[in-house]
């Protein structure tokens, strides 16, 4: 398997807890944290070999991104969004209204996330 060499797994198994995140659920999470960088540092190495692009335009982009939601701090919010049949609020974790189960459309992946 691919990702077994990098210690990624496939499954989305985390523990959980009714009492809150308990110390292990933290170290999974910076352990995940830690690899996830090491991915978008490995493509960002691609990109910046591939296209010629510069830190300064990373950071650039970075900046321009951060503000989409109308505030430089680091993240990204996305507004509520209502769905088109029922008029109920959509919860971003489902691909569907769990209301009248209508497919939820999404302008861009990250909303879906």
């Amino acid at each position: 398997m691919l990702y077994a060499n990098m210690g990624i797994r496939k499954d989305n198994n985390t523990p959980s807890s009714n009492s809150g995140p308990s110390k292990g659920d933290l170290e999974i999470l910076t352990a995940r944290f830690e690899k996830l960088k090491l991915v978008n540092m490995a493509l960002w190495t691609f990109i910046k070999e591939a296209h010629g692009i510069t830190e300064e335009q990373l950071v650039e982009r970075y900046k321009q991104v951060d503000l989409i939601d109308g505030s430089a701090d680091g993240k990204l919010k996305v507004g509520i969004k209502k769905c088109t049949k029922c008029g109920k609020t959509l919860n971003p974790k489902f691909e569907k209204c769990q209301y009248c189960g209508t497919i939820v459309s999404f302008s861009s992946i990250f909303e879906a996330i």
